[in-house]
């Protein structure tokens, strides 16, 4: 099972994802506040996803992974 998302990174999300309006009474929503963690725990995949970029192997067009 997965961790349980934190409110500071549920607010994050929401500000990711440009959402306008009070967080908190938004987040008293079922639908709203499951939207948002789903995006959260997105975000969170694909950050520890993400390979290290490098600079130089990119200018080098270098395209061996």
């Amino acid at each position: 099972m997965r961790a349980p998302i934190t409110e500071a990174e549920l607010r994050a999300a929401w500000q990711r994802l440009r959402m306008v309006g009070d967080f908190d009474s938004s987040m008293r929503h079922r639908a709203v506040h499951r939207a948002v963690e789903s995006a959260a725990r997105a975000m969170q995949a694909r950050k520890c996803d993400r390979p290290g970029y490098d600079a130089k192997r990119r200018a080098a067009n270098d395209q061996n992974d």
